[in-house]
């Protein structure tokens, strides 16, 4: 499955932790942006604590004799429009992005999320405005999930990029947490109270993000694309200050060249129809892959639906299992933080989809016992193969989904990729929400109970073999040399064989004696190639590979021969 890549070069500012003095202002600028994450954690839990709430169904239910319940269909269409809303402003984010950068992005995500709790609120027990403010809430929440995750992955240097990224999933599951705490509180109560609390807590979260929005950076990468570069170096400095080892100067650097050489590479322009082809493509395709691969094992019904499906199998008190599963959750997300710069993002991955699959198949094996003869027992097994499943989903995909996808979705398409993988995301993420009533319930639906855990199951085998073949290791790279290796075509379960030299101004081969006739170009070496006489050099000046820019980007060497430039 791969081990652990070796560990490479690093972006000149070491391998210090994320609260090290050198990285505590960069650690704290992305802790604003990550607030948005709390957003999209919250809005799960809290509703899925609304749907079971008898003031609730007494409101937007029918009366049937067993009481006020919650028709499957608007089951379905509570929990789901957010997620079409999510698409809406997940393929938005990527215009905004490029016009008004990461932080315009997040001030009209915070504005959006807003007026979609005000839509909620203004008249008691509606129907059309709880639906369009839950569409227009999750607009907010899918541009949050664009302009988030690229300006984690932008801010930080490469030592503390994944733990950055990672705390959008921590930041995820404590927002679930507080939704499903505050579910707890308030679900007692007789008036509205009970549910339009909950809703009126999304207001205060866009609120300290939009006071803390107006003492962070803009993104500097973000910047050096718009060709802003006093700007970019200003922003640097913000983020690095009162660090001696920061070399804003190479930084710098080093992403120009990079801007240069895919500016000479496309014409000087780019379109969303260059996602179509050649490496743009591949990327597209990861991000896509990746993104969707993290929904198709089911985790979002569990998002979604928790607490009504512990009350479907006859769980005592559904919300404090509900509970129990957010605190799992996060406790998943900070395992993952000591274990994703130790084992890397690849078999973290590839291991835990197996146990995830093999749970979630436990699960409906335990859904084929007839509901009417399941004992307690049953029942708690079956709570416990989803709350061992939610562990072990963020100790990896939760958190590595979006680290791979932000470290994959390099270059000047970087928000355009990102926007379509969002997307994704969301549709499947609104599929999952949307089916799951259908699949689950018995009235007008398959009637499936626990059982869907085969479904799942055989998603999270797709994934297995989507990450197995397509995702390469980028553990402890730069964006700049993952693009470059994405752009040199390195076969993706060979990149720990190479190192990059990135220098924006010098190459120089990694093997003593190799020559090229051309020093200005990118190369890369095989370790594997034969070792008599000069090893065998793959070149960017191949058909598929050229480096078409005059700019010394770098160079890719063999990891057991590794020469500093």
């Amino acid at each position: 499955m791969g081990g652990a890549a070796a560990p490479l070069a690093d972006d000149g500012y070491g391998s210090k932790g994320v609260f090290h003095k050198h990285n505590i202002r960069g650690t704290l600028f992305c802790a604003v942006f990550v607030m948005g994450a709390i957003l999209y954690g919250y809005d799960g839990t809290y509703f899925t604590g609304i749907l079971a709430m008898n003031t609730f169904k007494k409101d937007f239910g029918t009366l049937t004799p067993s009481g006020y319940v919650i028709d499957s269909k608007y089951q379905s269409l509570f929990a789901s429009i957010v997620q079409a809303g999510e698409f809406v402003g997940a393929l938005a984010a990527g215009f905004i992005g490029n016009k008004s950068g990461r932080k315009g992005a997040m001030y009209v995500s915070v504005a959006v999320v807003t007026l979609g709790a005000v839509l909620q609120l203004i008249v008691t027990g509606s129907l059309p405005l709880l639906v369009v403010g839950r569409l227009i809430l999750g607009m907010g929440v899918g541009v949050i999930s664009n302009c988030v995750t690229l300006y984690l992955s932008e801010i930080p240097p490469s030592a503390i990029r994944g733990s950055m990224v990672s705390s959008w999933q921590l930041f995820l599951a404590i927002g679930q947490v507080l939704g499903a705490g505050v579910a707890q509180g308030t679900k007692d109560y007789t008036s509205t109270f009970s549910y339009r609390m909950p809703i009126a807590l999304n207001i205060a979260i866009t609120l300290i993000i939009f006071t803390g929005l107006w003492f962070v950076p803009e993104s500097p990468r973000w910047y050096v694309s718009r060709g802003r570069d006093d700007e970019a170096a200003k922003s640097l400095e913000r983020v690095h200050k009162n660090n001696p080892d920061a070399d804003i100067a190479r930084e710098l650097r080093r992403m120009t060249a990079a801007r240069e050489a895919e500016i000479n590479e496309s014409g000087g322009s780019t379109k969303w129809s260059d996602l179509l082809h050649g490496v743009e493509r591949r990327k597209l395709l990861a991000v896509f892959g990746i993104l969707v691969c993290q929904q198709i094992s089911g985790v979002q019904f569990i998002f979604s639906y928790g607490t009504v499906f512990f009350e479907s199998i006859g769980m005592n008190d559904a919300f404090l299992v509900t509970m129990i599963t957010d605190v799992v959750e996060v406790v998943g997300v900070l395992v993952s933080f000591f274990l994703v710069n130790r084992y890397g993002r690849r078999p973290l991955l590839l291991y835990t989809t197996v146990i995830m699959a093999a749970l979630l198949l436990v699960m409906g094996g335990l859904g084929t016992i007839s509901s009417d003869v399941r004992t307690k027992a049953e029942n708690a097994a079956i709570a416990s193969m989803i709350i061992i499943y939610v562990f072990f989903f963020n100790l990896a995909w939760g958190p590595l989904a979006w680290v791979v996808a932000t470290e994959l979705a390099g270059g000047r398409s970087r928000s355009r990729i990102m926007s379509v993988g969002t997307a994704a995301f969301w549709v499947a993420a609104w599929a999952v929400t949307f089916t799951l009533p259908y699949l689950y319930n018995t009235d007008n639906g398959a009637g499936l109970g626990p059982m869907v855990g085969f479904i799942y199951g055989g998603g999270a085998v797709i994934a297995f073999l989507f990450v197995y073949f397509y995702i390469p290791e980028t553990l402890g790279r730069s964006l700049e040399e993952i693009n470059m290796m994405l752009e040199l075509e390195v076969p993706t379960r060979s990149w720990q064989n190479y190192h990059a030299h990135l220098d924006g101004h010098r190459v120089e081969p990694s093997v003593v004696g190799a020559k090229t006739d051309a020093p200005k170009q990118r190369f890369l070496e095989d370790v594997d190639a034969p070792e008599t006489g000069e090893k065998a050099v793959k070149q960017s000046g191949s058909q598929n590979a050229t480096a078409r820019s005059s700019t010394e980007v770098g160079s890719l060497a063999p990891t057991k021969e590794r020469t500093e430039v």
